[in-house]
C-alpha cells in the first residue's frame, strides 16, 4: 500500500511531511486544536477549532507547515510549520504533537532539532524564535535540550480557567546552535 504521507524532512523515529488536506488528515487537525488539554498551549486557541475554516488553514502557504509522521507506523501524528522572515533572517517555530500516546517519548525533541537544522543549514538564518506557555513544562524542556534560551515573557498574555499565565518567548542564535550548551 501507497504511503498517504510524503517525507519532506526525514528523523529518525519521524519525519516531516508535505502537509496533507485530505479529509482524514483535516479531521485530526482539527481535533487536536480543539482537545481542550492541547489547545490552552497554542495561542488564541483556547475554544473548539471551527472545523470549516480547516481547509483554509491547511492551505495557507504563508508558513511552511508540514505533518509530523511515524516512521514504524507511517501515522500522522501531529504538525509543525515554520513561519520564515527573510528581512531579518529570521524563524518562527510551532509544533504540536496531538497524539497523546506519543507524547514523552523524544519525538517533540526530534522535531525541534529537525527544523533547527533545516532552519539555520538551509534557510540561512541568524535566529529562530517561538513562544511557549509558562505551565508546559514538557515543551520547555524539550527546547531548552534543543538550545533554546528563555529570553522574553508576554506577562499575563493568557487567560484560562480564570487564571492568567504568561507566555514565555524562547529564542536561539546561529553560534548558539553551532556550539551546543554543554550537559
Amino acid at each position: 500500500m501507497m504511503s498517504k504521507n510524503i517525507c519532506r524532512l526525514d528523523g529518525n523515529q519521524i519525519f516531516l511531511s508535505v502537509l496533507r488536506d485530505d479529509e482524514e488528515a483535516v479531521g485530526l487537525y482539527a481535533k487536536w486544536m480543539s482537545d481542550e488539554t492541547t489547545c490552552v498551549f497554542i495561542e488564541h486557541a483556547h475554544s473548539v477549532v471551527d472545523i470549516t475554516r480547516m481547509p483554509g488553514w491547511v492551505r495557507d502557504h504563508s508558513v511552511m507547515r508540514m505533518g509530523i509522521v511515524l516512521k514504524e507506523t507511517d501515522t500522522l501524528i501531529g504538525y509543525c510549520h515554520i513561519d520564515h522572515r527573510t528581512e531579518d533572517m529570521s524563524a518562527w517555530l510551532s509544533i504540536n504533537i496531538g497524539e497523546k500516546s506519543v507524547r514523552g517519548k523524544g519525538i517533540g525533541t526530534e522535531v525541534v532539532q529537525i527544523l533547527l537544522r533545516y532552519c539555520f543549514m538551509a534557510l540561512g538564518v541568524y535566529s529562530v524564535h517561538l513562544d511557549v506557555l509558562e505551565t508546559n513544562t514538557p515543551a520547555i524542556k524539550c527546547y531548552e535540550k534543543a538550545g533554546f534560551r528563555i529570553s522574553g515573557r508576554y506577562r499575563g498574555h493568557c487567560y484560562y480557567m480564570r487564571n492568567h499565565y504568561d507566555w514565555l518567548h524562547m529564542d536561539i542564535l546561529y553560534e548558539e546552535y553551532r556550539q551546543p550548551l554543554e550537559p
